[in-house]
């Protein structure tokens, strides 16, 4: 059984806000102190052989990583807020149709998981491609096929 959606402009501007303080501390609090901060420097990694270089390497890559999925994270969470500014703007208008067409499709799904009744038949047609060999069809010629 379907549950019944209502838009709630105030749940949706709970959560933007929840979003812009979730921007705020990562770019204002997180961001900087790998940018700029203590954890912008590599740290000192001994003296032993080789450590300098291994240890080197790994955290390099694992700052570059990191900074990659922070700038990520930050690019996300600007889109969420975006996209429900948007939504918040349009007064649900874009939820309503989202809804409608989520409605349909769970319809087609429906339709599409009942088996096959005796009359119906798969028809297609499959470009065989250069290299493969399907026994009587030329490469690159347009075959039909039934199932």
């Amino acid at each position: 059984m379907a549950q019944e959606r209502v838009f709630d402009p105030e749940a949706i501007e709970e959560y933007r806000l929840f979003l812009l303080e979730l921007l705020d501390a990562l770019e204002n609090q997180v961001i900087p102190v790998l940018g700029t901060g203590t954890l912008s420097r590599a740290p000192a990694f001994g003296t032993a052989p080789g450590a300098a270089e291994n240890a080197a390497g790994q955290y390099l890559e694992f700052h570059a990583a990191t900074w990659r999925n922070l700038q990520y994270l930050r690019g996300t969470l600007h889109g969420m807020e975006s996209a429900l500014t948007a939504v918040a703007a349009s007064g649900g208008e874009a939820e309503e149709e989202t809804t409608a067409g989520l409605a349909t499709t769970e319809s087609d799904l429906a339709d599409l998981s009942a088996p096959p009744t005796a009359d119906q038949s798969a028809v297609g047609t499959v470009l065989i491609a250069e290299g493969f060999t399907v026994e009587g069809a030329d490469p690159g010629e347009a075959t039909a096929f039934t199932a």
